[in-house]
């Protein structure tokens, strides 16, 4: 039943098309949204890899409404990055809600995301009674109690002006500190509204780090994780433990905001605080470490290290737990006791991470202008996953537009516990052999630390940007050679935008650069992944160099180890898969849409000369192969004439 329902919303005259004039149909997204109908309607579990253009969003989206709806359940959809969560908020559900709208049925949905997203009306106010804030603070503080006041919404991302992060560090809601029920704030809390939306929602949006979070979502009948190549990053993370000085010391300055209200805590955040900065000091000297906020630099922990013990946080969390009991009348007692539990766990921590054993985790320490930062994360999770998240007996889906290397998704169904599930592998809409092109450069040489390559990669990154008229991602494989090369073309390069990933905020800096239509933007992870500038704007990717893990560094060489020691190659069965994977998503910038043409250059010359590099051309799809950078811009010439030629099309007359 819910088939033929689906098929023919997604018909040329379905409600899909009568909701949405750009709708275009698309025998792949059919095809896509059967195979999710079939997995929610039969309990089952379904890998789905769908490419650039199939519009998978709505693929599930409207199948699992129907799902939703008609059975009285709920679907939770859980996304890596905000700006899908709210691309599905406010662009697709909306669309997805007018089609069964034509169904005559009604769908509620709603967004959840971690409670720090959310403004905290109780720490608002005793920020703003505190005083003491300059000019830009006050402003905005009066704003925002004027909004609270309204019972608006209070998720960041709705308020009525951008909030500084260090203000919005004191006035956003933290959970361990809300009294709940019990306190006096409850009848105003605006996390407690988007809780309540979320209650009664068919289709309740959320991001992975929630999803994992074991925060108290609403119960759910289904789950569908899309962005899943990010699910494994993000359950490594979640399960496992990091201890960073800085975080320490935020803590330490919330604990003294409570000395005007409890006199009794006066003095033990400014002596925890002394003993800290003590205690950090005498780890790094015998980690070897250096303190120098001008120096960096990481240890893999082995096991045997003779360290210091955080005695001051346990003795402190004791005097913490006599004070909360002492005024366990007052409400504040409330956020000692919750001072009292992330003290003894920062201190459990560090100590754990010291006195782990486990070859399957990897513990190391750094030290940066930041701090000290300890770190123990699993090397897989694929098992924790399989207890975890997919141990219920509900119908799993799990999407993305690049989930393997181009040899099966058996490898990504293990990484994420599901290795039952059922595959289903869609073809591309777009034709890249007329939209797109391949360009290797060999002349250049190896990637090194060595200024002249630096020297080399800027010369040639000058001479592509004067070839191509439009706009440039220039993807690097670490922050040290994105600024040596950012440098260089700052100097070389003018009247064009020259910028770089950090510039301003990720989502501004993707907006200004499409709006330039002739910019050129550096960057590193982000950018292989997940951003979406169709058009002109985006005429050229080039990748400096292949994508394989950092060698060297400490998640790495743990891993190397690991897989040495239970018999596995590690660079046959880790680091090239996972270069190729990545490799696909940066090509994958290139074309966004059907209109779209441009090319990719690769910089790095061992894709012509070591044995690994064929299997690189392989997971690519077929496109044109360029000779030189002559060739790049006769076939980008030929652009301005196809969108012209659409253009005209579309126009009157």
């Amino acid at each position: 039943m819910i088939d033929d329902q689906v098929e023919a919303a997604f018909a040329p005259d379905g409600v899909l098309a009568a909701s949405d004039p750009r709708f275009e149909p698309r025998p792949q997204q059919t095809r896509m949204a059967l195979a999710v109908s079939r997995a929610l309607d039969g309990n089952g579990r379904l890998v789905v890899e769908a490419p650039t253009g199939v519009g998978k969003s709505l693929a599930y989206l409207l199948p699992g409404a129907l799902w939703a709806v008609g059975g009285g359940r709920r679907l939770l959809v859980s996304t890596y990055t905000r700006a899908l969560q709210e691309q599905i908020i406010d662009k697709d559900l909306p669309i997805v809600a007018e089609a069964l709208r034509r169904m005559g049925l009604a769908l509620r949905y709603s967004m959840l995301q971690g409670s720090e997203n959310y403004l905290c009306v109780q720490r608002l106010e005793r920020c703003w009674r505190r005083g003491g804030h300059g000019p830009d603070s006050r402003a905005a503080l009066e704003r925002l109690v004027s909004w609270a006041s309204r019972g608006a919404s209070g998720h960041r991302s709705r308020l009525p002006s951008v909030v500084p992060q260090p203000l919005w560090a004191r006035i956003s809601r933290d959970p361990e500190r809300c009294a709940g029920s019990s306190g006096r704030y409850w009848d105003r809390c605006l996390y407690r509204k988007d809780r309540q939306g979320a209650e009664q929602s068919h289709i309740l949006v959320v991001n992975h780090a929630l999803l994992l979070s074991g925060a108290r979502l609403p119960a759910f009948d289904g789950l569908v994780v899309d962005e899943a190549h990010n699910l494994e990053e993000t359950a490594t993370s979640h399960y496992g433990q990091t201890v960073s000085e800085s975080a320490l010391k935020r803590l330490l300055l919330d604990l003294e905001e409570l000395e005007s209200e409890l006199p009794a805590v006066k003095g033990l955040a400014s002596g925890a605080a002394k003993e800290a900065r003590a205690f950090f000091g005498n780890l790094a000297e015998a980690l070897e470490l250096p303190r120098s906020p001008a120096e960096s630099a990481s240890r893999v922990l082995q096991g045997g290290e003779r360290v210091p013990a955080p005695l001051f946080l346990d003795k402190l969390a004791v005097e913490l737990g006599r004070l909360g009991e002492e005024l366990a009348e007052r409400e504040e007692s409330i956020e000692l006791r919750m001072f009292q539990g992330r003290i003894s766990g920062i201190s459990s921590a560090i100590k754990g991470i010291f006195a782990c054993q486990a070859p399957e985790i990897a513990r190391w320490a750094e030290s940066s202008h930041a701090g000290m930062e300890l770190k123990a994360l699993p090397l897989e999770v694929g098992e924790r996953l399989a207890e975890g998240l997919f141990s219920r007996d509900i119908p799993v889906v799990l999407a993305s537009a690049t989930l393997s290397a181009g040899s099966g998704l058996k490898e990504f169904k293990a990484h994420v516990g599901l290795q039952g599930a059922e595959e289903f592998v869609v073809d591309s809409p777009f034709d890249y052999e007329g939209q797109a092109a391949l360009l290797l450069i060999e002349d250049l040489p190896e990637p090194s630390d060595d200024p002249s390559y630096f020297d080399s990669i800027a010369g040639c990154c000058q001479e592509l940007i004067e070839a191509v008229a439009g706009g440039l991602f220039i993807l690097f494989s670490s922050w040290k050679a994105l600024r040596e090369v950012h440098e260089r073309l700052k100097a070389r390069v003018n009247g064009r935008p020259i910028w770089m990933q950090g510039d301003s905020g990720h989502e501004a800096l993707i907006q200004d650069f499409a709006r330039a239509g002739d910019a050129v933007l550096l960057g590193v992870d982000t950018l292989w992944q997940g951003v979406d500038v169709p058009g002109g704007a985006l005429s050229c990717v080039v990748m400096v160099k292949l994508p394989f893990p950092q060698f060297g560094s400490p998640m790495e060489e743990s891993r190397r180890r690991w897989h040495e020691s239970i018999g596995r190659n590690y660079f046959e069965s880790y680091s090239l898969p996972r270069a190729l994977m990545k490799f696909r998503q940066g090509f994958g910038r290139l074309i966004r849409s059907s209109h779209d043409r441009g090319a990719v250059v690769v910089l790095d010359p061992r894709l012509l000369r070591r044995r690994y590099g064929p299997s690189f051309l392989e997971v690519l799809p077929r496109c044109r192969r360029l000779e030189s950078i002559s060739e790049l811009r006769q076939f980008l010439s030929g652009k301005a004439r196809v969108i012209e030629g659409i253009a005209t099309k579309k126009s009157p007359g």
